[in-house]
């Protein structure tokens, strides 16, 4: 920080599941920033903006996204014994 400058923030404690302990907002020069009727709305922004980046947010990964990688590397893996199997059996 810059001495002799002032800024405002808002600081968040979105709970245990949201994986952050504080979310913390510097907000904008008054000029720059968008008409807030309340500070309710400026947490209610805060609070939207945050959970777009929590835990929660993250989409799952389903089976069906990891099975192709499984299958990849049992496949792999399948090769690579059947080929150091075959290795000394071709005099290699």
């Amino acid at each position: 920080m810059v001495k002799g400058t002032a800024k405002q923030a808002v600081i968040l404690n979105p709970g245990e599941k949201s994986g952050f302990e504080q979310a913390i907002f510097i907000l904008a020069p008054e000029s720059d920033r968008e008409k807030l009727d309340s500070p309710e709305d400026l947490l209610r922004l805060a609070d939207s903006i945050a959970g777009k980046y929590t835990v929660a947010a993250l989409p799952a990964m389903r089976k069906h996204r990891v099975l192709p990688y499984v299958l990849a590397f049992l496949l792999g893996g399948a090769c690579g014994a059947g080929l150091l199997f075959l290795l000394p059996l071709l005099g290699l």
